[in-house]
């Protein structure tokens, strides 16, 4: 795990393990009405995403998934506007594979593997 102190930029964060965890945290979780419609994810998903601060964003999935989770910054971009464009133009690259769950669209993708 690289050291990430206050970075902007984009990253990827996959699950590890054949467990399916749900993808909130407890408090985002318990705000959702029919637990049925809850998108889990295990080994076989990847989250792509931006972030202002990416220290941040990866404990909370530190929180969520435990020590169980491999999370890598993959471009740092300190104009967020640019960011927001090149998270934009992932999104369209990547749709196919995106997961959807309570009538909305997750950057969670299926069969995309991580190359260490």
């Amino acid at each position: 795990m690289n050291h990430i102190f206050n970075e902007i930029g984009i990253y990827l964060n996959q699950p590890e393990g054949k467990l399916l965890k749900i993808i909130y945290n407890k408090k985002d979780a318990d705000k959702v009405k029919d637990k049925n419609k809850i998108l889990k994810v295990n080994e076989e998903n990847v989250k792509f995403g931006k972030s202002k601060n990416l220290n941040a964003r990866y404990m909370e999935y530190k929180k969520i998934f435990g020590k169980n989770t491999n999370f890598k910054k993959i471009i740092l971009i300190n104009d967020y506007e640019k960011l927001i464009n090149f998270e934009n133009h992932l999104k369209k690259v990547f749709k196919k594979f995106c997961l959807r769950s309570l009538q909305m669209e997750f950057k969670w993708n299926g069969c995309i593997i991580f190359l260490y």
